[in-house]
Order: C-alpha cells, then sequence, then structure tokens
C-alpha cells in the first residue's frame, strides 16, 4: 500500500507540474512571439510608417480664414468695352477668419451674365487674419460675348479649393451694368464716370 500511495502522490505531482508547464507555456510563449514579431519591424526597412492619429482639438481648427468681397470698382473706361479688351476691376476683400496658410493665389473669378472672363490677373495673395486689402485684377472679355449690358460679377475661390469655413459672402456684383459694344460705338462714347458699387 505504502507502494501505491507514493504512485498516487506522484501522479498528482505530475499531473500539478504538468498544469504548471501547460500555464507557463500559454503565458510564456506568447511574450517570445511578440518579442520576435518586435525584432522583425525593428529591421524590416518598408515605406510604411505608422503614426499616432491627432487629436480632435488639432484637426479642427477654430479659427479658420474667411473671405467677404465687400467692394468692386470699375474705371470708368470699363462702362462700355469691346470684345477682345480687358476689364480691370479693383476688389476690397476682408478675411473676418483667421490666417490662411496655404501658400498658392486664391482663384477670383470673374462673369458678365453668363459668360466667364478670361483670367489675366485672376488672384491675390493669401491674407493674414482680421485684415482687409484692395487688389487690382485683370481679365479679358471673350470674342463671342453677346453686345449687350451686364453686371459685372466677382467670385472669389468659387470651386472652394482653400477649404475656406465661415459664414462671409464670397461673390458681389456691381451696380452699374458693363455694356459690350462695337468698334464704331466705342469711338463716339466718351464715358466720364467711374463706376463703383
Amino acid at each position: 500500500m505504502a507502494i501505491q500511495g507514493k504512485t498516487v502522490k506522484s501522479t498528482k505531482t505530475v499531473r500539478y507540474m504538468g498544469l504548471i508547464y501547460v500555464f507557463i507555456l500559454l503565458t510564456i510563449l506568447p511574450v517570445i512571439s511578440l518579442s520576435v514579431t518586435a525584432s522583425e519591424n525593428i529591421s524590416n526597412t518598408s515605406d510604411v510608417s505608422f503614426t499616432t492619429p491627432q487629436s480632435v482639438e488639432q484637426t479642427i481648427t477654430k479659427d479658420t480664414h474667411d473671405y467677404v468681397l465687400e467692394k468692386i470698382i470699375l474705371p470708368s473706361e470699363s462702362a462700355y468695352i469691346r470684345p477682345g479688351r480687358s476689364i480691370n476691376p479693383k476688389i476690397l476683400v476682408k478675411n473676418q477668419g483667421g490666417d490662411d496658410i496655404k501658400p498658392e493665389l486664391v482663384p477670383v473669378e470673374a462673369w458678365l451674365g453668363d459668360y466667364q472672363l478670361i483670367p489675366v490677373i485672376a488672384g491675390f495673395l493669401p491674407m493674414k487674419g482680421k485684415t482687409a486689402a484692395m487688389f487690382s485684377l485683370r481679365y479679358m472679355i471673350p470674342a463671342d460675348i453677346n453686345p449687350e449690358g451686364n453686371h459685372l460679377v466677382i467670385k472669389i475661390d468659387p470651386w472652394n479649393t482653400r477649404d475656406e469655413n465661415g459664414p462671409g459672402i464670397n461673390e458681389n456684383t456691381t451696380l452699374a451694368l458693363v455694356n459690350i459694344i462695337d468698334k464704331e460705338e466705342e469711338e463716339v462714347i466718351r464715358p466720364s464716370s467711374m463706376l463703383s458699387l
């Protein structure tokens, strides 16, 4: 019976030892495999890089730029103009938001009725926040434009390429008409007043 008791004790001991070995293997094996995976990643020189995501406060800026087209001024010679000539409006722009940090020019489109004018100087440098400035623009009148009077419409960044986010109105229209005339009419007409919004 003594021999059987030792056998029973040794069987229990072996069983407990087996459970301990399984427990140790289950806890150590993942640690070893993670260590090997980390070592492989350190030596891996692939182009893939991992970054931590930016926090919400960094990706949403509360004070983005917000352009407002306050005024359009046309020289008196723009009241009557013929196709192929240039029109030179000046615009008063205010950035009522934060700094515009994009490097390229802010695009500006001009329209007479349904006709988009051909851009020559059609943009301005990005503005700092809470500033205003006057900019001179230049557009060519298309050759196929109808001979009639239309209001000049100016639009700042009409396609929102600068990710502007604000309530400011980026578009304005002249009160006075720009009259498209032919060469004979141009010789007769001599405008004397300044067109202004």
